[in-house]
């Protein structure tokens, strides 16, 4: 199990919708600083998730949120190697299919935009598939304890509802 702490900072019904810094799993990597740049925050953006909500934690406490590793690998698979997979298949097949059949057309550029076709429809597959099974997925993320709450103020901080 992994395990990461967060902070409430919305309910919905019996789900709460935690953010939190990137910590234990990123902060022992070598392209932490790195895999940030590329998602736009320089290593420190926040997250924020929708996990199931047994303790009934509020809005500004801290909590423990768990993940079965067994999920966080294959939605791993699903968003890094799925699209990879399914863009070297259809430029493969496109340019099978143009071979084969004597077509008098430019390959490179038939194939660059069929495999850009492929990925954005990839994409809006794996967002369609996440919107439908956000709520019922068995595998989704876990309040597993209540670490503690801010009595005087249930306003998260800045950086954690940007």
């Amino acid at each position: 199990m992994m395990r990461e702490e967060a902070i409430v900072v919305a309910l919905d019904g019996e789900f709460a919708v935690v953010s939190g810094q990137r910590q234990k799993m990123c902060g022992g990597c070598q392209s932490a600083k790195t895999c940030g740049v590329l998602s736009g925050g320089l290593g420190q953006r926040a997250s924020r998730i929708l996990a199931r909500n047994p303790c009934n934690a509020q809005v500004g406490e801290r909590v423990f949120v768990e993940l079965s590793e067994r999920s966080f690998l294959r939605a791993s698979f699903l968003v890094y190697i799925l699209p990879l997979v399914v863009l070297f298949a259809v430029v493969s097949w496109t340019r099978y299919l143009v071979q084969t059949h004597n077509l008098q057309v430019d390959i490179e550029l038939l194939s660059a935009a069929v495999g850009l076709l492929a990925l954005v429809a990839t994409f809006w597959w794996l967002h369609r598939r996440s919107r439908r099974t956000e709520r019922n997925d068995r595998d989704m993320p876990v309040i597993v304890e209540v670490l503690s709450s801010d009595l005087c103020n249930h306003i998260p901080p800045k950086f954690l509802t940007q």
